[in-house]
C-alpha cells in the first residue's frame, strides 16, 4: 500500500479554461464556499488549497470554461506501457448506462485492464465499518464520509468536525483495500477508478490508494473518440461478490437504506441531507446541535442534490432524478433477491450479507484518518469600521443599499465586501456599484446626448447653408466657366493675330532699319545741301557784285552811245548809220541796265531769302539731325517691339495652354462639384438621419434617467 500524505495542499480537481470563462460569476454563486475563487481579475482562477472539488461550477458554467482534471490521460498512456490494471467501477455506472453496464466491463476489459470490480460491495463493507465503530465507540455523532468533497469541506473549514466523520473508508477506498488484501492475483496491479467525480482524486492521494481517477464523462469521450459502439460489445461481470441493496450507496439516502437491513429504526436517529445549498450550511450548524445535545446520531449527507448518480464526472446533470435512479433501483432490487429470496426476507438477506462480508473485512484494515486544513483558510474579516468604509467605496450610502442581491455570487453585501477586502474580488462586479456607475455616467450621456443633439442640429443648418453656398458657387462657376470659354477664343484669336502680326513685323525689320539708315543719308544729304546753299548764297553774292559792274557798263554804254548819237548827228548823213548803231547799243545799253536791275533785285531778293532762310536751315538742320536720332532710336525700338511681338506670340502659345488647363480645371470642378452635391445630399440626408437617432436616444435616455 502506497504511503498516505498529510500534506496541507491540495491537487487542483477542477481547472478554468481561461479562453472560454467570460467572468460571469456563476461559479461563484454556486460554490458554497466562494472564497476558493478569486474574481478580482478579468478571469477568475480557482485556489485548489481553498476549493473542496464539489464540481458545483462545472455543472453550472454555460460557457464550459471549467474542466474536471481527472487523469484519463495517463490511463491511456498506462494502457499504451502494457500496464496491469484493475479497474473499480462506481454504483453511478447504472445511471449512466442503464442496461449496459456489463458491456462497458466489457469494453474495459477489452482495452486491457485485467479485472473490474464493484463498489457497491465495498459500500457493503462500508456499512459494516459504520456498525462495528457505532457498537464500540458509542459515538454521539457520526458524519458518513462517502463523499470526498464533504471531507474537504470539514477539513478546511470546519475543522471542530474532524472527530465525528466516520474513521472509516469510503466504498471505493474498502473495494482497493479489499483487493489488496483478499485478491493476491491483483496486488501488484494498478488501480483504475471508474468515478463520478472530481474530488476523488484527493482522497486517494490523501491515503495513498488509487493510482488513475477517471470519470465517466472521460470514459465517455473516449468511447466517442474511438466511435465504440456499446451495444456491440460483449458483457462481463464483476469479479468481486455482488452488493445486496448497497448500490443504492450513489442515491440520495442510500446508505440509510442499506443501514436499515441492520438498524430497521436508524432513520428515527439519522438525517438524510444532500445538495450543497443544503448540506454545508447545516454542516456549518451542527456544532450548535451538538453544543444543545440535539444532534442526530447518523448524518447520511452527499454533495451532489441527486447523488453520486448525477455528479459532475457523470453523464446525467440534464436528466430527472426518477430517470437518474431508474436503473439503479433495478440492480438494488436484483441485489436483494439474490439475497434475500423472492420473498425479500430482510433476515435471510441480513445473514448471507454478513456471511459474504466476513470473508473481506476485518478490524483495523479499513480505518481512515483525517487532515486538519484549516490553516490554509486564513480569510481576514473586516472591522465594522473597515466594512462601512468598504460599503461607502461600493457607494452604498446606508442601510437600504445593502441589497444582498447575489449579483456578485456572496448572497449578501458582507461577503462580497469581504471578498473585496480580501483581494478575491472588486467593487466593480457589485450590482448596485455598476447600477451607481451607469447611472452618474447615464446623466452624462444625457447631458452629452442633448449637447450633441444641439451640435447636430447646428451641423444641419451649416451642412444647409453649405449646400446654398455651393449652388450659388456653382452658378458662379458656371459663368466663370462660360466666360473662360470665351476668353479662351478671344485669347485664341489675340494669340494668332499676334503670331501673324509678330511674322509681319519681322518682316518690316529690314525696312525699318533701311529708313534708318536713309534718316542718315538724309540727314549727310542735308548737310551737303546746306553747305551748297551757303555757297551758292556766297556766289550769288558774288554775282551781285558781277551785276554792279554790269550796270556801269550799261551805264558806260548808254553814255556812249548817247555821245555816239550826238555826233552822228553831228556827222549828218554820214553819221545816220552809226547813229542808228548807237541807238541801238543804246538800247542794248538800256536794255541790259534794265536786265542787270532786275537781275539784281532778283539778287539780291535771292540773297536776301537765302539769309533770311539760314536760320530755317540750322533748323531745319538741327530737325534732320533730331530725326535721324529718332529714326535710329524709333528703329531700336520697332527691333525690341518686333521681339516682343515675338516673345508675345510665344507667349500667347503658353498663354492658350495654361487657358486649356483652366478649362480642364474648370470641368473638374465642375464635376467635381457634382459629386460634392451628391456627397452632401447623402451626408444630409445621413446627417438628419442621425439628428432624428440622437432626437431618439436623448428622450430614451432622458426617459431613462427620470
Amino acid at each position: 500500500m502506497p504511503n498516505r500524505t498529510n500534506s496541507l495542499s491540495l491537487p487542483p480537481v477542477i481547472a478554468v479554461d481561461e479562453g472560454t470563462c467570460v467572468n460571469c460569476h456563476m461559479c461563484i454563486a454556486v460554490c458554497p464556499v466562494k472564497y476558493c475563487i478569486d474574481g478580482s481579475g478579468d478571469k477568475v482562477t480557482i485556489n485548489p488549497d481553498l476549493c473542496i472539488g464539489c464540481g458545483s461550477c462545472v455543472k453550472v458554467c454555460t460557457q464550459k470554461a471549467r474542466v474536471i482534471i481527472d487523469d484519463a490521460a495517463r490511463f491511456v498512456e498506462a494502457l499504451g506501457r502494457g500496464e496491469k490494471l484493475v479497474a473499480v467501477v462506481a454504483p453511478a455506472i447504472a445511471a449512466s448506462y442503464p442496461g449496459e453496464h456489463r458491456r462497458f466491463l466489457g469494453w474495459l476489459k477489452g482495452l486491457g485492464v485485467s479485472a473490474c470490480f464493484d463498489v457497491s460491495f465495498g459500500a457493503e463493507l462500508t456499512v459494516r465499518s459504520y456498525l462495528r465503530h457505532i457498537e464500540a465507540a458509542r459515538p454521539e455523532l457520526v458524519i458518513a464520509q462517502p463523499c470526498p468533497a464533504i471531507v474537504n469541506y470539514i477539513e478546511i473549514y470546519r475543522p471542530e468536525l474532524l472527530g465525528y466523520l466516520a474513521p472509516a473508508d469510503s466504498p471505493m477506498l474498502h473495494t482497493i483495500k479489499m483487493i489488496r488484501e483478499y485478491y493476491p492475483a491483483y496486488r501488484d496491479h494498478k488501480i483504475l477508478v471508474v468515478s463520478p467525480c472530481a474530488a476523488k482524486k484527493r482522497e486517494f492521494e490523501e491515503t495513498g490508494a488509487g493510482d488513475y481517477n477517471v470519470t465517466l464523462r472521460s470514459l465517455d469521450d473516449m468511447l466517442k473518440q474511438r466511435k465504440v459502439d456499446l451495444s456491440r460489445q460483449p458483457e462481463a461481470e464483476f469479479e468481486n461478490s455482488p452488493a445486496e441493496r448497497a448500490v443504492l450507496f450513489s442515491t440520495p439516502g442510500g446508505l440509510l437504506r442499506t443501514v436499515e437491513r441492520d438498524l430497521p429504526d436508524v432513520r428515527a436517529v439519522a438525517r438524510k441531507i444532500e445538495g450543497p445549498e443544503l448540506v454545508y450550511p447545516y454542516l456549518d450548524t451542527l456544532p450548535e446541535a451538538l453544543g444543545k445535545g440535539v444532534n442526530p446520531l447518523l448524518v447520511d449527507c452527499l454533495n451532489c442534490e441527486y447523488g453520486c448518480n448525477a455528479g459532475p464526472g457523470t453523464l446525467n446533470q440534464d436528466l430527472a432524478p426518477d430517470v437518474i435512479e431508474w436503473a439503479v433501483e433495478r440492480r438494488a432490487k436484483e441485489g436483494r433477491v439474490a439475497y434475500a429470496g423472492t420473498r425479500g426476507d430482510d433476515r435471510v438477506a441480513r445473514r448471507r450479507v454478513e456471511k459474504a462480508l466476513s470473508r473481506y473485512w476485518k478490524p483495523g484494515l479499513y480505518a481512515r484518518t483525517y487532515v486538519d486544513r484549516s490553516a490554509s483558510y486564513a480569510l481576514r474579516i473586516p472591522t465594522n469600521a473597515e466594512l462601512e468604509a468598504l460599503y461607502a467605496d461600493m457607494l452604498k450610502k446606508g442601510a437600504e443599499d445593502l441589497l444582498n442581491c447575489a449579483a456578485c455570487g456572496y448572497k449578501s453585501c458582507r461577503g462580497m465586501a469581504i471578498a473585496i477586502h480580501n483581494g478575491l474580488n472588486k467593487k466593480e462586479n457589485c450590482h448596485l456599484f455598476k447600477q451607481r456607475v451607469i447611472e452618474r455616467e447615464q446623466r452624462i450621456v444625457d447631458e452629452a446626448s442633448v449637447r450633441l443633439h444641439e451640435e447636430i442640429q447646428r451641423m444641419l443648418e451649416d451642412v444647409r447653408a453649405i449646400s446654398g453656398e455651393l449652388s450659388s458657387l456653382h452658378s458662379r462657376s458656371e459663368a466663370q466657366f462660360e466666360a473662360i470659354q470665351a476668353s479662351s477664343t478671344a485669347v485664341r484669336e489675340m494669340v494668332d493675330t499676334l503670331s501673324s502680326d509678330s511674322g509681319i513685323a519681322s518682316g518690316k525689320r529690314t525696312q525699318i532699319m533701311a529708313l534708318a539708315g536713309a534718316a542718315e543719308d538724309g540727314e549727310s544729304g542735308m548737310r551737303s545741301t546746306m553747305e551748297t546753299i551757303r555757297q551758292t548764297a556766297a556766289e550769288v553774292s558774288g554775282i551781285g557784285s558781277m551785276m554792279d559792274v554790269i550796270q556801269d557798263v550799261a551805264d558806260t554804254t548808254n553814255l556812249l552811245a548817247m555821245n555816239a548819237a550826238i555826233q552822228a548827228a553831228r556827222a549828218g548823213t554820214a553819221g545816220k548809220g552809226f547813229a542808228v548803231v548807237a541807238g541801238e547799243i543804246r538800247r542794248l545799253a538800256e536794255a541790259t541796265k534794265s536786265q542787270a536791275d532786275g537781275i539784281g533785285a532778283s539778287l539780291g531778293s535771292i540773297i536776301e531769302q537765302i539769309a533770311s532762310s539760314d536760320d530755317l536751315i540750322l533748323r531745319t538742320e538741327a530737325s534732320m539731325q533730331a530725326m535721324s536720332r529718332d529714326v535710329s532710336v524709333m528703329a531700336e525700338e520697332m527691333s525690341g517691339l518686333i521681339d516682343s511681338f515675338s516673345g508675345l506670340s510665344s507667349g500667347g502659345a503658353t498663354v492658350m495652354a495654361g487657358i486649356d488647363e483652366l478649362k480642364t480645371a474648370t470641368g473638374e470642378v465642375r464635376s467635381i462639384y457634382a459629386n460634392i452635391s451628391v456627397e452632401l445630399e447623402r451626408l444630409f440626408s445621413r446627417i438628419g438621419a442621425i439628428a432624428s437617432i440622437s432626437e431618439r436616444t436623448q428622450a430614451t435616455i432622458s426617459a431613462m434617467s427620470r
